[in-house]
């Protein structure tokens, strides 16, 4: 993923609030990575909240924007998210409350990022942009959230039409450039403000022509995504199954791309990954997934509720077996959803 920084001050890169216990978290978790333990003694660094889980949109790779993600609608309650947050927020490096839906969409997001701001966490989420109203925008600045990233992909309406299906070029600009614009005036460096392009065919050629039209309107970085195909049959389908589904979606310049051509497997074919000990993705209904591409709530690793031990997930049954087969221990526990990437190699990065 290419990043450019535009705002070149240094104060606007990523920066972390001092905390003595996420110090001592980070190693024992990245030590037990290393060992490839069954159980981790510790809490994740990386946390992924999907607050809302739609979006309004049928961007059509997106499992979302292909009616493939067999969850219902929901929001996550206050209530829960503050009982997640008690438990996780003082050992966390990075907390991203965006997955498959659009944040800005939950009645309740200024109490939510309320909450999130309570812990010294990176806080970030991702954005289409469709929906600011005037009563969240003071409150969104002021909020102290770090980062937003806003999906527009590409710098024409006609380039931008082609995947965001449903949204509006000129309205997604609109509010970027109040966002901008509104920040400046309340005299705040946060949240910064990150456009976010997929690299596919059709944006392809506009990647000049978007940095030059974010260095016009203000925003602080620009970041160039390589595409991920056919998500919704990730663990369900070969590597070469899924590139012939989305193959014409995929830029024509290899190095834009994340996939080799010949077999729809990750460059350089990973075996390991990290998620496992260091990551845990939330649904909005509480739901655990062992990382942000699982859409099947049969693939899930347990449920949290307000009352529910966080251990008995973290270290349950289906984290214990991920753990133990990604550091080569195979048994005869049964089936998960992990299996299909040790199988074809990590899926996603």
């Amino acid at each position: 993923m290419d990043v450019i920084w535009l705002n070149r001050n240094p104060s606007i890169r990523y920066t972390y609030r001092p905390s003595i216990r996420r110090a001592v978290n980070n190693v024992l978790v990245g030590l037990q990575a290393r060992l490839r333990t069954r159980r981790v003694v510790g809490y994740p660094r990386h946390l992924i909240v999907d607050l809302v889980n739609v979006c309004g949109l049928a961007c059509p790779i997106c499992p979302n924007g292909r009616g493939e993600i067999p969850r219902q609608p929901g929001i996550m309650m206050p209530s829960l998210f503050a009982s997640i947050m008690k438990t996780m927020g003082p050992y966390l490096y990075t907390l991203t409350l965006t997955n498959w839906g659009e944040p800005l969409r939950h009645p309740q997001l200024l109490d939510l990022l309320a909450i999130a701001r309570s812990y010294p966490c990176y806080i970030g989420f991702s954005s289409n942009l469709q929906h600011l109203p005037d009563s969240l925008l003071d409150g969104l600045i002021r909020s102290g959230i770090d980062e937003i990233g806003i999906s527009i992909d590409g710098a024409t309406a006609a380039t931008y039409n082609h995947y965001r299906i449903g949204g509006d070029f000129n309205t997604a600009l609109t509010n970027l450039k109040r966002l901008v614009t509104r920040r400046r005036e309340l005299g705040s460096i946060t949240p910064k403000i990150r456009w976010q392009v997929l690299l596919n065919r059709y944006t392809e050629p506009e990647t000049g022509a978007v940095e030059a039209l974010a260095r016009e309107i203000g925003v602080d970085s620009v970041m160039f995504i390589p595409i991920f195909i056919d998500i919704s049959r990730m663990f369900t389908h070969t590597p070469a199954e899924r590139l012939a589904r989305d193959r014409h979606w995929l830029p024509r310049d290899p190095d834009m791309s994340f996939y080799d051509t010949d077999t729809g497997r990750l460059k350089g074919d990973p075996r390991f990954c990290n998620k496992i000990w260091d990551t845990m993705v939330i649904h909005p209904d509480g739901a655990v997934s062992p990382c942000c591409a699982v859409i099947d709530p049969a693939d899930d690793f347990g449920r949290l509720t307000e009352g529910t031990d966080f251990n008995s997930i973290w270290n349950g049954p289906s984290y214990r077996m991920a753990r133990s087969r990604m550091a080569g221990r195979r048994s005869d526990e049964g089936h998960i959803v992990c299996d299909h990437c040790l199988q074809n190699g990590v899926l996603i990065l």
